[in-house]
């Protein structure tokens, strides 16, 4: 039998949702490594230990955004000489969102890997999960391109300081055709906490602080007092077998020969110790 074949572009529907979705302002975003999802049936406490996981299983929330701006994404029309006009592909999308206030280690860190291709997923404010139906029973995150942000660290006569991160989609047109979302209980803002790099330094009278790279914000009186607990000093450090916490400074009593730092932020976690990660 002589193949044949079939034109499915012929055939769609134009049907409305039965319960059509009342979209709520976007909040924030969960960027995951490429060809990764969120698990089914997630709560809040995943997330927050996700966040966390050691490498390459780490989740990267960004979070919170004010403004959305759309730029691209739409059908590109052509004739051919004097024939009727065509619909000849979808120009790329880039979704570019204003975070509520300027960061620059949050900044610094996108522009390491802003030409890393990762998938992301979107959330809103009343706990809907937006990503694309890959054909499974699991909502997958949005292929992107690259991510990347912008930055107006000081206010202008007309403005304020603003920090922006840029979405841009691999391929806009399956990113559209496949969009999908999951209605979900989870208070996303509440559950997801991006690391922030600190180190591990020594002052003048051999204390220690942990202080954030950039800035130099200190940590210590934070988590001092946890790691001076006497069950954790050797639980959260490496090379240290005892501290002591007092006047916003840790006391360690290192291993001879040996230089302290910080476990990763898994073993971190398990500790109470959120949010950090030794750079």
């Amino acid at each position: 039998m002589k193949a044949i074949r079939n034109c499915y572009k012929a055939d769609f529907n134009s049907g409305k949702s039965g319960c059509p979705i009342d979209y709520g302002k976007i909040k924030g975003a969960i960027i995951v490594p490429a060809g990764e999802k969120l698990p089914a049936g997630f709560d809040g406490e995943d997330l927050e230990e996700a966040c966390h996981e050691d490498l390459p299983n780490r989740i990267y929330p960004v979070l919170t955004f004010v403004e959305y701006a759309k730029n691209g994404g739409e059908p590109q029309v052509s004739a051919t000489g004097y024939g009727a006009n065509k619909v000849t592909g979808i120009s790329a999308q880039t979704d570019t969102f204003t975070l509520d206030g300027v960061d620059y280690g949050l900044h610094a860190e996108l522009l390491k890997s802003k030409n890393v291709k990762r998938d992301v997923y979107y959330f809103d404010e009343d706990g809907v999960l937006y990503g694309i139906n890959d054909g499974t029973d699991v909502l997958a995150g949005i292929p992107m391109s690259c991510i990347y942000s912008t930055i107006v660290p000081h206010p202008t006569s007309s403005a304020e300081e603003s920090l922006t991160i840029s979405f841009c989609h691999l391929d806009a047109e399956k990113s559209q055709q496949n969009y999908d979302f999951i209605d979900t209980d989870v208070d996303f803002e509440a559950s997801l906490i991006g690391l922030v790099p600190v180190e591990l330094v020594v002052d003048e009278n051999s204390k220690y602080h942990i202080v954030e790279k950039i800035g130099g914000y200190d940590r210590t009186p934070e988590f001092g007092p946890i790691i001076a607990t006497s069950s954790n000093a050797s639980a959260v450090m490496n090379n240290v077998t005892a501290a002591t916490y007092a006047d916003g400074a840790l006391t360690l009593t290192v291993a001879a020969q040996t230089t302290p730092s910080l476990k990763s932020p898994k073993t971190l976690y398990s500790k109470s110790i959120k949010g950090i990660v030794q750079v």
